[in-house]
């Protein structure tokens, strides 16, 4: 009896271990890569249809919409809710970087009317990079991949000026897709079954 209490001791105590090694929040790459894919394609039909500038302001609804629900899954999360290792805390400033380059970028490429020049490659470069280092940091390979895919959209999006520009948002929808979306389910499916 005292053999089989010491066995579940020792299994707890492994799966506690186990527990603390996964990332906090690994839902979040599915919900911001389905959040500015679905965003972006928006943005590019209501391009297609209307010819607005406002159209190409509704990026703004990423961070509207992704603050809250990101705050949401963290909490309920709270098993796990501190960051335990260093690469754990270089991972979230390089996205908390990413995400303030995002924003100001998006105002001051908006503001100046040259989102096309640089914004939207760069909004692809920073996704497909931070996919690759999480991916990294993880050692999980689909993201890794993912990361670098999403990277190399961002280097040839940036050949796709002057009447192609609005494919620059495609480029943007395709890289949250192979970069966050795939990636981030493929690990959630990996942790649920240990693999």
């Amino acid at each position: 009896m005292e053999e089989f209490d010491a066995l579940e001791v020792i299994a707890r105590t492994k799966g506690k271990v186990e527990m603390d090694n996964v990332p906090t929040g690994q839902k979040l790459f599915p919900m911001w890569g389905w959040l500015t894919a679905v965003t972006y394609l928006l943005e590019f039909v209501l391009w297609q249809v209307f010819h607005g500038e406002w159209c190409l302001w509704l990026w703004i609804a990423i961070p509207l919409v992704g603050l809250p629900l990101m705050y949401i899954i963290i909490h309920r999360d709270h098993e796990r809710t501190h960051i335990r290792t260093h690469e754990s805390r270089l991972v979230l400033d390089y996205w908390i970087f990413a995400a303030c380059v995002f924003g100001a970028g998006g105002f001051l490429f908006g503001f100046l009317g040259v989102y096309e020049v640089a914004e939207n490659p760069l909004i692809c470069l920073l996704i497909g990079i931070g996919a690759f280092i999480t991916g990294e940091v993880v050692r999980f390979r689909p993201m890794i991949v993912g990361g670098l895919a999403g990277s190399g959209l961002g280097v040839v999006s940036f050949i796709l000026q002057g009447d192609l520009w609005i494919y620059q948002i495609l480029c943007i929808v395709v890289v949250a897709v192979v970069s966050l979306i795939i990636p981030g389910y493929l690990f959630e499916n990996s942790l649920k079954h240990g693999i």
